[in-house]
């Protein structure tokens, strides 16, 4: 390997956890400026979101609160890299869950109807997630100002039908009736209710890394998000990508909707758009926009705000939105770290040249057989 690639394969991995760190160190001064030391809250929010033993396993309830959070994350990854840049996963990820509960709520055969609520969360979802897709490819119109406003009226939506068409009793907060027994996942352990919703997450995960890498379909998907100009004059349509990844984006954030009522709440609650959809959409970009890195950081976001519920504001009593806070500061330093790194890159390529220049060489393309010549003085 040259020594130039190795140089910027060590910036490219070496800046994230440069961008990190700095968000850390300015979450410790906050820690520190409340009369706590960062250690000692590092290290109880690590074992209030990570730990586990036989009496309680921490870890599990993060997996747990993880598992709809990598759902909608995966969307946000589909929709990203084709293009699309929808935001819209909160609304996906309500009416997936809405439509998860009405069909658990049936009475189907206990193999299938897990199944079933799954599919109709996915339909429901992609459905609601091409919309934007569709107005952009056919009208031009903004992707973000719609899913803005889409998001709203989802959020509106559910608790408008959770409150009244579908509301199983009089209280003080509307909710929906339960579901059946047979629409309930399995879970692995009751207390922190984690079970087959993450195991389904990460097999989400490997299947969208393999689509967008490992298949015609997804190689469109990346290269009309990427290169929209070599996909165009490569006959691929962009149009055709841009509403392939609103179904799928809105496909898997509304399963995300789906394993959280399956799995977790079994009912929809007003209320019920919490802020889910947005937390994906954090954990896609700050995991670069992969499929195996939004799974990663799904899990490390849901066990830090675990961790700074259940650690820094129960064991500490420092405020929990710290941790909020913290994981903010890396989004906005990972980002704009990104533009940077290119400059950078480019002003060493820049460097470089010159110094190629001054030595009297003559700078020759990577893919020209004179390249791998020995550098001469007399090379025309």
């Amino acid at each position: 390997m040259r020594r130039e690639t190795v140089e910027r394969v060590i910036r490219r991995i070496g800046m994230p956890v440069l961008a990190v760190a700095i968000a850390l160190a300015v979450g410790a001064v906050l820690v520190s400026a409340l009369g706590q030391s960062p250690i000692d809250a590092a290290s109880t929010v690590i074992s209030a979101g990570f730990s586990c033993d036989p009496a309680y396993c921490n870890l599990g309830g993060t997996l747990a609160f993880a598992s709809p959070i990598i759902f909608c994350a995966l969307g946000a990854v589909v929709s990203l890299r084709s293009g699309l840049f929808s935001i819209g996963q909160e609304g996906q990820y309500a009416l997936g869950g809405l439509a998860a509960a009405v069909v658990g709520a049936l009475t189907l055969p206990a193999g299938v109807h897990p199944l079933v609520c799954l599919a109709a969360a996915a339909v429901v979802g992609a459905l609601w997630g091409v919309i934007p897709a569709l107005l952009k490819a056919f009208l031009g119109v903004n992707e973000l100002i719609i899913t803005i406003v889409l998001n709203a009226i989802a959020g509106l939506l559910v608790d408008f039908l959770v409150n009244y068409p579908l509301r199983a009793e009089a209280s003080t907060v509307g909710y929906t009736r339960p579901i059946a027994d047979t629409a309930k996942l399995p879970l692995f352990d009751t207390s922190t209710k984690v079970g087959l919703a993450f195991v389904l997450a990460v097999i989400a995960c490997g299947l969208v890394w393999f689509y967008l890498s490992r298949t015609t379909a997804g190689y469109e998907q990346r290269m009309s998000g990427e290169a929209r100009l070599f996909a165009r004059y490569s006959g691929m349509s962009s149009t055709r990508s841009l509403l392939r990844a609103g179904l799928i984006g809105g496909a898997l954030a509304g399963i995300g909707g789906g394993v959280q009522v399956l799995g977790t709440n079994y009912r929809v609650i007003e209320g019920f758009s919490d802020g889910t959809g947005f937390t994906g959409l954090t954990a896609a970009i700050l995991g670069g926009t992969t499929a195996i890195g939004a799974g990663i950081v799904g899990v490390f976001y849901a066990g830090v705000t675990v961790g700074a519920v259940n650690g820094l504001q129960i064991v500490l009593g420092v405020p929990r939105e710290i941790g909020s806070t913290v994981l903010a500061l890396m989004i906005v330093f990972v980002a704009a770290q990104a533009p940077l790194l290119t400059r950078f890159e480019r002003a060493l390529a820049r460097r470089r040249a010159n110094r190629l220049i001054d030595e009297g060489d003559t700078i020759l393309p990577p893919d020209d057989p004179r390249a791998a010549e020995p550098v001469t003085a007399d090379r025309p």
